[in-house]
């Protein structure tokens, strides 16, 4: 690592070092995931303490000590707050939720600069538009962040005959195998993907997340498929998603 890094970036946790120093996870398109050190970032009279915080974005100045192999946050020039997200219980747990998925992704691996992307514009999306967009935006996320880390969310070709199925079939998720199967390879108690949410699923993945925000789909078939995701993204993950637990009155 060189020893002076200039990084846009996203804070996704604080962590206490000692009494006064301030541990940041920080969520970059060109380095991934860094862990850096805000030095008496606790103390009251802290320059970088009250800025270095989750959920801000900015230009970070990062210094390298390659003796104790260790990252100092020299200068946080701070671009967004995201106040009307922190302020709205259901968006919080909306973008916290965004936050445990990239880090549990380890930043997206070869995708990290377009899963940072993704999460930028998500959240510039949450903090500016109405709560009734808030279920739409959290779909968005999952359908493209699964779609980053290599899930195949646009099959048409059964994941166990290979059959090849026609646009108005419904499919059936196999959580065993992490595919889509047809009726025929199907039994009890898998999950089912209409034709409508098919088309909603591919509407989306060709299309730029504005529109996306915007395309048609049925009140109940979006809270179907919101279930659907949060179960294809935790096993993609392989671990489950500890904020769905604490924050499942405004989630689920």
């Amino acid at each position: 690592m060189k020893r002076n890094l200039k990084i846009e970036g996203i804070i996704v946790k604080n962590y206490r070092i000692q009494d006064y120093h301030k541990g940041t996870v920080i969520y970059s398109p060109e380095a991934g995931i860094i862990h850096a050190v805000a030095f008496g970032g606790y103390k009251g009279k802290s320059k970088l303490g009250p800025s270095v915080q989750p959920l801000t974005r900015g230009i970070f100045e990062i210094y390298h000590d390659p003796v104790k192999n260790m990252n100092k946050i020299a200068e946080y020039e701070l671009q967004k707050m995201y106040e009307n997200i922190k302020k709205d219980l259901k968006k919080y747990f909306t973008a916290l939720t965004w936050l445990e998925i990239t880090l549990k992704a380890h930043g997206g691996g070869e995708g990290c600069a377009e899963l940072y992307k993704l999460l930028s514009e998500s959240l510039d999306f949450l903090e500016k538009l109405p709560p009734l967009y808030d279920d739409r935006i959290m779909i968005q996320f999952l359908l493209r962040s699964i779609n980053i880390l290599g899930g195949s969310l646009l099959t048409s070709e059964c994941g166990i005959c290979g059959r090849e199925t026609a646009a108005s079939d419904q499919l059936y998720y196999n959580a065993s195998g992490s595919c889509f199967v047809c009726n025929d390879c199907t039994p009890p108690g898998m999950l089912k993907i209409s034709s409508g949410i098919r088309k909603y699923m591919e509407y989306s993945l060709n299309n730029d997340l504005m529109p996306s925000l915007n395309a048609g789909i049925e009140i109940n078939l979006l809270k179907y498929l919101k279930s659907l995701l949060y179960s294809i993204i935790q096993q993609y993950l392989e671990d489950n998603l500890t904020t769905l637990q604490t924050g499942k009155d405004c989630l689920i």
